[in-house]
């Protein structure tokens, strides 16, 4: 019996030894690895402080407007002058004249001498359209040069185009009254303004409100253009547009 007991007792101290060792083996606490980091660059920053640059405020010049009564003069002709006919002349025909009839936007000018278009072609009477800004050209002259008077010619508008009454009275933005003078046997306001280095003076007819000079003066330069010879309302359709010439010139 001793005998089992002393076995028994045996076994059980090499259970328990194997017991213990068959318990896990304990982990040991790895230390945080730490990378290694590149050390910051210092940035400095550059404050800039910016300097506000004074305000120069220019000078706007004030809008300058004819005073009523050169206001009231220049709007006479409308509603009163219907047609022009008159003289034109300026330093790009004189000493010529040319005959002009001027209706909405229809003007017609009778050379006073014929002028040579090409080769043998030539022109006395021009007919413009305005506003498309197209000319023809007949050859109405009863004289050898004219071969076939009812034939239109094309030629170039902005060769015969003058600038209407009209128009000069369009392009006044300021202007005062200098003067009041008779010319061509009318009176007339002389008004005048300056503008970008040319000074322009403008006879204006007092009842009609047309005017019949301009003078413009840029340095020493001088450019005269003339309305001479001015019938008011006197222009018929017949006078705008070629009239069929029946009997051929030889």
């Amino acid at each position: 019996m001793k005998k089992y007991l002393a076995i028994a007792f045996v076994l059980g101290i090499v259970l328990m030894f194997l017991a213990g060792c068959a318990k896990a083996p304990v982990e040991t606490e790895k230390e945080p690895v730490v990378e290694e980091q590149e050390p910051a660059t210092k940035t400095t920053k550059k404050v800039t402080q910016s300097v506000e640059e004074p305000v120069v405020e220019e000078e706007v010049a004030p809008v300058r407007t004819p005073s009523k009564p050169i206001q009231e003069l220049l709007q006479k002709h409308v509603g009163r002058v219907v047609s022009l006919k008159y003289m034109y002349q300026d330093a790009t025909n004189k000493p010529e004249e040319w005959e002009t009839w001027l209706m909405g936007d229809k003007m017609k000018i009778r050379l006073r001498e014929m002028d040579n278009v090409r080769g043998d072609v030539y022109v006395d009477n021009i007919y413009l359209d305005l506003a498309t800004k197209k000319a023809v050209g007949y050859c109405e002259r009863n004289v050898y040069r004219c071969a076939d008077p009812n034939s239109p010619i094309e030629v170039s508008f902005a060769k015969y185009y003058r600038k209407t009454p009209f128009e000069w009275i369009q392009e006044v933005t300021y202007a005062e009254k200098e003067t009041e003078e008779t010319m061509q046997q009318r009176t007339v306001w002389k008004i005048k303004w300056t503008e970008d280095g040319k000074t322009t003076a403008m006879w204006v007819d007092t009842y009609y409100g047309v005017p019949v000079k301009i003078k413009e003066t840029e340095g020493s330069t001088i450019r005269d253009f003339i309305y001479e010879d001015i019938s008011f309302n006197s222009v018929e359709d017949a006078d705008l547009d070629h009239t069929f010439i029946g009997t051929a010139y030889n």
